[in-house]
């Protein structure tokens, strides 16, 4: 049985087993994972843990694979004879990993940043095309049932969209093995969690509190006012939708700096006509996350998307001394990323 469950492919999903301990992790790739490829097995390859990857290479967001997911679970809980099973994945990845743990309420559960319900407006998997069926189960239905496993939801808060999800979770009577994880981070929290070497010391042994290890670093947020992270949501799906809105009045929303919600008022600004006005909101959050270790810390790519809008912003305005500023700024920050140089160097 270990041998057929080694590598191959189900009903649409790609799977890649490893016999190892009595503990066996089951991984959910994220989103556009390539056909042989599965997301996060460089972080686990060196862990003692019992290991199946699946992957959904078309991007469904695991719709409609729960019988071969469990038929998957079931040859590797018997292979390797596993009292203690995990759940784990990122965005796409976590909606498919809390699908799972509702249907094997003992295991454990670790979701960066899952969507609330597939084809949510705002969500990622809206972005990448799906709809929302009436008839599916959202997260707070899946955490909803009663289990024995821990669930720890990681909910990164500079992220409109996921600060959203953390207070529709917040709101709802959920067992208390739920856990949520808020932190200062985006979207892209479980890359920032592993630069910090925080994730790799985590699933080590999937012992380690995960809280515990983020608060060491700053980024756990001990008293969220979820209400005001939900209007953060909301401001941001009003102005996905035309709305034009108030920049000072939404940077009101939130006491602390919040990336995400700076980003959005500089995107109101401009919508206003008042580019001059969204330049100076980029720049100075620019400066903010120089000067905020935490904020330093964030994903590169998210990191890159404030000089590319400030370079953006000055061309527009005129300011072509200053782009290059910016850009030249940019690209010693990022020194790998060729297109930062370039649009020092006016090549752009």
């Amino acid at each position: 049985m270990t041998a057929s469950l080694s590598e191959g492919e189900t009903d649409g999903l790609a799977y890649r087993f490893r016999l190892k301990s009595d503990t066996l992790v089951v991984v959910f790739s994220q989103v556009r994972v390539p056909v042989g490829k599965f997301g996060l097995e460089r972080l686990f390859a060196s862990t003692t843990h019992s290991l199946l990857l699946v992957n959904e290479p078309v991007n469904e967001w695991y719709r409609t694979r729960a019988a071969a997911i469990d038929a998957l679970i079931g040859e590797a809980v018997s292979a390797a004879k596993a009292p203690r099973l995990i759940f784990y994945g990122s965005s796409m990845g976590a909606f498919g990993a809390a699908s799972a743990a509702a249907r094997h309420p003992a295991a454990e559960l670790y979701a960066f940043a899952p969507d609330f319900r597939i084809g949510d407006p705002g969500s990622q998997s809206a972005a990448a095309g799906l709809v929302a069926q009436p008839d599916e189960a959202d997260l707070g239905e899946l955490l909803a049932v009663p289990r024995q496993g821990e669930a720890r939801v990681i909910v990164p808060l500079f992220d409109p969209y996921d600060a959203g999800v953390g207070a529709r979770l917040a709101a709802l009577s959920l067992p208390d093995q739920v856990k949520l994880v808020p932190l200062r981070s985006s979207h892209e929290v479980h890359d920032h969690l592993y630069s910090l070497n925080i994730i790799r010391k985590v699933v080590a042994t999937c012992r380690r509190d995960i809280a515990d290890e983020a608060a060491a670093r700053g980024l756990l947020v001990c008293s969220v006012e979820w209400p005001a992270h939900a209007r953060f949501a909301a401001a941001r799906a009003t102005f996905d939708a035309g709305a034009h809105l108030d920049s000072d009045a939404l940077l009101g929303l939130l006491p602390e700096t919040n990336p995400g919600l700076t980003l959005l008022a500089a995107e109101a600004a401009e919508r206003a006509g008042d580019v001059g006005r969204a330049a100076a909101l980029l720049a100075e959050l620019d400066e903010a996350i120089a000067s905020d270790v935490v904020l330093s810390g964030l994903a590169k790519r998210y990191l890159k998307e404030v000089p590319r809008r400030r370079i953006r912003l000055l061309k527009e305005m005129g300011e072509v001394t200053a782009s290059r500023r910016v850009a030249g700024e940019a690209a010693a920050r990022f020194p790998t990323d060729e297109g930062f140089a370039a649009l020092a160097a006016g090549l752009d």
